[in-house]
Order: C-alpha cells, then sequence, then structure tokens
C-alpha cells in the first residue's frame, strides 16, 4: 500500500523560494535607483543647458530675456522682451512660499481701469515679456518635480507658483539655486550671475549668497 505525499511546499521548499525572492529584490532596488537618478540627472543636465543657451541669446540679441519656472506645473519656458529692462527696486513680494502678482498684473485683470492706471499698464507692457522660441516649453516629465526655487531678487524661496530668473545684455544674470527631486533623490542647479554657468550637485545645496 503507498502512502499517498501531499502535494504542497515544504519548509525547505518555501526558505528556497524566499530566499531566491530575496536575492532578486537585492539586486532589483539598486537597478531602479540607478535608472531613477539618470533620469534626474539628464533633466537637471537639459535645464542647466536651457540656462546657458538664455544667457547667450540675451547677450546677443541685446535685450533682457527670463527663464520662467512653473512650480505647479513642473515646466519652465523662456521670455523676452524687445529691450533691456530693469527690476523694480521695490522687488516682488511673496506669502506662503509663493510670489505675489505685481501691481501691473493686478491692474491688467480689473474692469474700468482709469485714465491714469491705463497709462500706467501701457508703460508696463511696452517693456512686457512674450515667449521666444529659445527655450521652448519644457515639462519635467515622469516624476521629476522642482521642490523650490531661490533666485537673488526673491525676498523667499518659492514653493508654488512662478519664479523667473532674469538675463540681461551686459552679460549678467542672477544667482539662483533650483533643487529638482524625483522620490529621495534631490539635485540642485547653482546658477553663477557673473558667467551664467550652473554648477550641478546630485544633493540638496544651496546658493552662496542665499538668504537662509
Amino acid at each position: 500500500m503507498r502512502v499517498r505525499r501531499d502535494s504542497g511546499m515544504t519548509l525547505i521548499e518555501i526558505g528556497v523560494a524566499l530566499a531566491v525572492a530575496a536575492l532578486m529584490l537585492a539586486v532589483a532596488i539598486p537597478a531602479l535607483s540607478a535608472v531613477t537618478r539618470a533620469q534626474l540627472r539628464q533633466k537637471s543636465g537639459q535645464l542647466a543647458g536651457a540656462v546657458r543657451s538664455l544667457y547667450g541669446s540675451a547677450a546677443i540679441g541685446g535685450h533682457t530675456c527670463r527663464l520662467v519656472f512653473d512650480l505647479d506645473a513642473d515646466a519652465y519656458w523662456s521670455e523676452c522682451a524687445k529691450t533691456n529692462v530693469r527690476l523694480s527696486r521695490e522687488g516682488e513680494r511673496s506669502q506662503g512660499g509663493a510670489r505675489v502678482p505685481a501691481r501691473e498684473e493686478l491692474l491688467q485683470a480689473r474692469e474700468g481701469l482709469s485714465e491714469e492706471e491705463r497709462e500706467k499698464l501701457e508703460i508696463a507692457q511696452k517693456s512686457a515679456f512674450a515667449p521666444s522660441s529659445d527655450v521652448p516649453k519644457t515639462d519635467l516629465g515622469g516624476s521629476v518635480k522642482f521642490t523650490d526655487i531661490w533666485v537673488q531678487h526673491q525676498p523667499e524661496r518659492y514653493t508654488t507658483g512662478k519664479s523667473f530668473l532674469y538675463f540681461w545684455s551686459s552679460g549678467l544674470t542672477e544667482e539662483a539655486s533650483v533643487h529638482l527631486a524625483q522620490g529621495d533623490d534631490v539635485y540642485s542647479l547653482i546658477v553663477s550671475p557673473l558667467t551664467g554657468r550652473v554648477k550641478i550637485v546630485g544633493d540638496r545645496a544651496d546658493a552662496p549668497g542665499q538668504r537662509r
């Protein structure tokens, strides 16, 4: 008489299967992390190239340009004015890590402007920035995100809304630090105001003159 053997797995077989699964997981996690960092590194390099490109375009074109960072949409693009534009001495205002729209933008959204307000708006529009082909709208894509951006003229680092990095025909830009993240990985782009060069750091780092 034969003894019927149970078709289930033994403890030894289960142990071997778990060991194999653990080994495969140990190999897969570093590989996945490497792919993630490669994507983050690629997007950081692409953005650094955009900064350098706009720096050169402003100097050659003889006008003021700016790189627009949309932290909510995780996208960026360039805008240029027809002439050189100076930043307001009053500077930007911010609240809760976001830029407060300038007075001219608020006026444009109102109806029934007075004659004086219309004149101010017309003057502002003459030097208004318009999208340029130097840096077309670019989405970071995937799971790469802006975490925060600090630019020299800002009162604080921005975590939402829009941030602007300005470039002048004199060959100057602003000191800035741009932080990109994908999961737990963070890359920092540090912009030099005198040369427009961008230093990419594979970790979180602030610009030397950044306000804490």
